[in-house]
């Protein structure tokens, strides 16, 4: 399975993108001098820890060797800075995986408002966030 979060190539005149990534994400962002907008979603290692959290199947939280051993593994993470490709390792019958890829943006003179880290939730939390707000309606 393969998926993409990709921004237009040529960017607009006076925006600059790049890889912004670390701490289990797997992030581009871009910015102008009016917005910055951020879209990301889980690293290797993430997806692997979401094999204990069920979040992928219990099995991909074994394949956390393969993501230093890029040699062997058919699955991975790449990006360059137009986007971001997830391709994830095989699915057997009965199993699912959860991918969530946000994109948070904001204006840039906004100095409080960090779209990295709006784009970091686990897609338990985000679903949480989700079924909490159905409740209140």
């Amino acid at each position: 399975m393969r998926f993409s979060a990709a921004l237009s190539e040529p960017l607009p005149g006076g925006a600059d993108a790049g890889w912004d990534g670390g701490q289990a994400m797997a992030a581009i962002t871009v910015e102008d001098e009016r917005t910055r907008l951020t879209v990301g979603g889980p690293d290797e290692e993430a997806i692997c820890r979401q094999g204990e959290t069920r979040e992928a199947p219990r099995r991909w939280k074994d394949l956390v060797d393969e993501v230093y051993d890029r040699s062997f593994t058919g699955w991975g993470v790449d990006s360059d800075s137009h986007g971001v490709t997830w391709r994830l390792p095989p699915l057997e019958s009965g199993e699912h995986c959860e991918l969530p890829v946000v994109a948070a943006w904001a204006p840039v003179e906004d100095e409080s408002a960090n779209t990295w880290y709006a784009v970091m939730p686990s897609p338990t939390v985000l679903l949480q966030h989700v079924a909490a707000r159905a409740r209140l309606r």
